[in-house]
């Protein structure tokens, strides 16, 4: 079942949940309530605190879109207990109050874009990436400068995306528990280089997005073992410096480079496959 509640709709919750559900008699049958899984909250003004939701105890995916929050508090999540998705995106707080612990036991997919929280601070994001159910997590226009070492502890994390968030530096480690990794995006920040040593850990890595950025080099011995990489995307950069020779020895399945919006010696590809259309 889905729920959309906007507005002012929160203040008169446990009705309007009900007439949303389809039902004459709200009163009649209040355990229908129970049966949402999906909840969007749209356009409201007002407080998040846990006790706006204690009616939507069993729902799954939750959306927070357009809302300003007045104080947003994160104990909210709570009484959730099934979450494992929960999206927000374009809202304004005047107010939060961080309160992660304890909650978040099945949360599996996690997506901020501009989401009003503010600055990520380090023990925030630490908080984020150690929810051990994580296996999306997603960054959309944040503002996270530096993403620092055991920033991501999260061993499940299968999918990582981190774009328009002005990164601009990844320290040693910030990846070295990462081994289920698949896909990881860093599209238009401004990163001007990243170490050998921070993508070593992401053995089962098949995609790196790193088009967008400040990269003025691009060359085999800058890339680690990365034996299950397919695809690595540098397009949009300022690259001057370009040599991919022998890059089958470090990472043997890469079949394409995509380096649209890129002037370079096409010869000292390596045998990959070179595009100058995005491919994602």
């Amino acid at each position: 079942m889905h729920v959309l509640l906007s507005r002012s709709s929160l203040f008169v919750l446990p009705l309007l949940a009900l007439v949303a559900l389809g039902h004459e008699d709200t009163r009649r049958d209040p355990i229908d309530i129970l049966k949402v899984k999906n909840l969007l909250i749209k356009d409201y003004t007002g407080p998040l605190t846990h006790e706006t939701l204690d009616l939507f105890h069993n729902i799954e995916s939750l959306d927070l879109r357009n809302c300003n929050f007045t104080p947003f508090h994160e104990s909210f999540l709570h009484p959730l207990p099934n979450l494992k998705r929960l999206a927000i995106s374009n809202n304004v707080m005047e107010r939060v109050d961080h309160d992660t612990s304890g909650c978040c036991g099945h949360l599996e997919d996690l997506e901020l874009t501009n989401s009003g929280v503010g600055d990520l601070e380090e023990v925030e994001l630490k908080k984020i990436g150690a929810m051990r159910s994580l296996k999306r997590l997603v960054f959309h226009n944040e503002k996270i400068p530096i993403l620092h070492e055991d920033t991501l502890t999260d061993t499940n994390l299968v999918d990582v995306t981190i774009k328009h968030c002005n990164l601009a530096s990844i320290e040693d480690g910030a990846f070295k528990k990462l081994q289920k990794l698949e896909n990881l995006n860093l599209k238009k920040n401004q990163l001007k280089e990243i170490k050998k040593e921070v993508l070593a850990p992401l053995t089962n890595v098949k995609v790196i997005n790193l088009s967008g950025n400040f990269l003025e080099k691009l060359t085999t011995d800058m890339i680690p073992s990365l034996p299950n990489l397919e695809l690595l995307i540098v397009a949009h950069n300022p690259i001057k410096e370009f040599n991919l020779e022998g890059i089958k020895e470090v990472a043997p399945k890469l079949k394409t480079v995509d380096i649209s919006g890129i002037e370079v010696d096409t010869s000292k590809s390596g045998g990959i496959n070179l595009v100058k259309h995005a491919v994602l």
